[in-house]
């Protein structure tokens, strides 16, 4: 082989390389659960939350790619740095120590469903609704003073895998109320129940209201700088319309 095309190859080979790695670093694997209508496989855009991370990251050339998991696994996983960021939490003091937190994608209110026909207390502290059956999900965050309540056993709270079957026992009397956020709470009504049933249902009061954020892990060297990505592509659907358009299908029930 001659000088020439040794060095044309060596050129070669070397932007081929270039262009690999770049095409590899704008495709994004992201860790995620099942929370309809935020999160969901079977959902358009895999759910509102995970719909508004697409757009966000597109805006920025980036592909986006999600892998459902268990929500406490999606957490531990993500932690170790095994995907690029995690769909979605909030932005606790706990969550803080091992991820760095985008802006807002959007505030949930959660809220205590319970059947209308009874009494349920006007509280102003956890610890008057003591007397409750509690239904609540694994891996949710809700706030800190919650899931203390739930270590300490001064509030009974029974842990469910996910929101439908804390809305089943509900309605066969196995729980006098299920916390759970308010747009989540009516669409499972509204979609896993008849009509009559879902109209005996109301809600309580919010618990709290949390702002849901993209995780991306400390574990991983380019987290800050795609968060920074992440946070411009944000702000640029929100200014465009695109972000509005995405919120009128979330509450017309399109996701």
């Amino acid at each position: 082989m001659s000088p020439a095309i040794a060095s044309f190859c060596i050129i070669f080979l070397s932007l081929v390389s270039v262009a690999t790695f770049s095409a590899e670093s704008k495709n994004l694997i992201i860790a995620t659960g099942d929370y309809p209508p935020w999160t969901s496989e079977e959902s358009k855009g895999n759910g509102f939350v995970n719909h508004v991370i697409t757009a966000a990251f597109a805006r920025q050339g980036y592909m986006v790619y999600y892998h459902f998991l268990p929500w406490a696994r999606s957490y531990s996983d993500t932690e170790r740095g095994e995907f690029s960021a995690l769909s979605y939490w909030a932005c606790s003091e706990k969550v803080q120590r091992s991820f760095y937190c985008s802006d807002p994608m959007h505030t949930e209110s959660y809220v205590f469903f319970h059947e209308k026909t009874k009494a349920f207390p006007n509280w102003q502290k956890l610890s008057d609704l003591k007397t409750l059956r509690i239904g609540a999900t694994r891996g949710y965050t809700y706030t800190k003073a919650f899931w203390q309540a739930h270590q300490d056993k001064t509030l009974n709270i029974i842990v469910n895998n996910d929101d439908e079957t804390s809305f089943r026992m509900l309605l066969k009397g196995r729980l006098d109320t299920v916390i759970v956020s308010s747009i989540t709470g009516f669409l499972i009504l509204n979609t896993k129940f008849s009509p009559t049933i879902a109209q005996t249902i109301t809600f309580n009061k919010p618990l709290v209201e949390n702002t849901a954020h993209l995780l991306f892990p400390k574990s991983k060297k380019n987290s800050q700088r795609i968060l920074k990505e992440f946070n411009q592509g944000l702000s640029i659907i929100k200014e465009d319309g695109t972000y509005d358009h995405y919120f009128d299908d979330l509450i017309t029930g399109k996701y």
